[in-house]
């Protein structure tokens, strides 16, 4: 029983990251995140998307990855067309401070999660201008054992089991940011 518990300290000790350690690199590779989400390059948003979650996207698409690349790229096309129907303009796209830093999968990656937050603003069918404000999650992943690029996950629609679902060993108590949407005055 000591043996046991040694080892889950020496593990838990193990997989502890110094606070700031990796989170100010993982800021500076959502920014480049910030700047495709301002011109629309969903492309390349699913270009630099966590690899296992892109996988499971590609697996569930009849006609595998080029398939779904060609679809993507159809689906983008007409969100633009719709974007600038309606006049939608992507105003701000901020990152925040990370609230949680975790090495998982045994240490052999970090992931750190951000606070995002949006204003977009537009025309409502009737010509109405609409201003909307988004808060969200944005989590990146590292491969620290191939010493990978930064990837993301949007895990404003997830809560933490569905992040530990993805991620075996993710700490029981992780700080994910509040999620909220609410449209703002016009001119502010």
């Amino acid at each position: 029983m000591i043996k046991s518990l040694f080892a889950g300290v020496a593990l838990a000790a193990a997989c502890a990251v110094q606070a700031g350690e990796y989170g100010a690199s993982a800021v500076q590779a959502a920014r480049e995140l910030s700047g495709a989400v301002k011109t629309g390059d969903m492309m390349w948003m699913i270009e630099k998307m966590y690899a296992p979650m892109k996988k499971q996207l590609v697996s569930s698409f009849p006609g595998g990855e080029a398939a779904f690349m060609t679809t993507m790229r159809e689906k983008m096309q007409a969100a633009a067309a719709v974007m600038k129907e309606r006049g939608m303009v992507v105003e701000t796209y901020e990152i925040g401070n990370p609230t949680a830093e975790h090495l998982v999968k045994n240490g052999d990656e970090v992931l750190v999660v951000l606070p995002t937050r949006m204003v977009i603003s537009m025309k409502r069918p009737d010509g109405v201008p609409v201003k909307i404000e988004n808060t969200g999650v944005l989590v990146l992943v590292k491969d620290l054992k191939d010493k990978g690029p930064w990837t993301f996950i949007d895990a404003s629609k997830m809560n933490a089991n569905a992040l530990r679902s993805m991620f075996y060993d993710l700490p029981e108590k992780v700080n994910l940011p509040p999620v909220s949407s609410r449209q703002l005055p016009v001119g502010q």
